[in-house]
């Protein structure tokens, strides 16, 4: 075998190498996407899960201050169905009803980032993946150039 033809085997050889480093690349970024989506997915269901344990949890927590000044107000004897402690008790309640809700907000405002990071994720891994082979279509061409090349050098 000659030297020239050694060459050309060589470059060949050495375009379908990188040609396939660079496929096993690509795939290899599309699933690290697919996989930062899915834990971003994932995260976004345990923060509308939290989202309702809080709710609940500051529910109780509203009921509980409201009996509590109900039983406060009884005790010092004062009427809680008019007046004064009817209005601190309506207030309390409001505002912590508005906390529930804010809270609650909070949570799906943060579920949505994540379902957007988890899209972002899918589709830079594809956007890798893409890259990669366009970079082995220029990787064949040039191969097959210097082959080409390295061909008509022995002539």
């Amino acid at each position: 075998m000659s030297l020239v033809a050694i060459g050309v085997v060589a470059v060949v050889g050495g375009t379908a190498m990188t040609m396939y480093g660079q496929h096993q690349a690509g795939k290899a970024a599309e699933a690290t996407g697919k996989y930062n989506a899915k834990l971003a997915e994932n995260e976004a269901i345990a923060a509308e899960q939290q989202a309702h344990v809080e709710s609940q949890q500051m529910q109780k927590n509203k009921e509980r201050l409201i009996a509590s000044q109900r039983a406060g107000f009884a005790k010092g004897g004062a009427m809680i169905t008019e007046g004064t402690p009817l209005l601190l008790m309506a207030e309390q309640a409001g505002q912590a009803e508005l906390d529930i809700l804010q809270n609650q907000r909070n949570r799906a405002m943060e579920g949505t980032s994540l379902l957007a990071q988890a899209e972002m994720s899918k589709w830079q891994g594809k956007q890798a993946k893409k890259a990669s082979q366009i970079a082995m279509v220029g990787t064949a061409l040039s191969g097959a150039g210097t082959a080409v090349a390295v061909g008509k050098s022995g002539n």
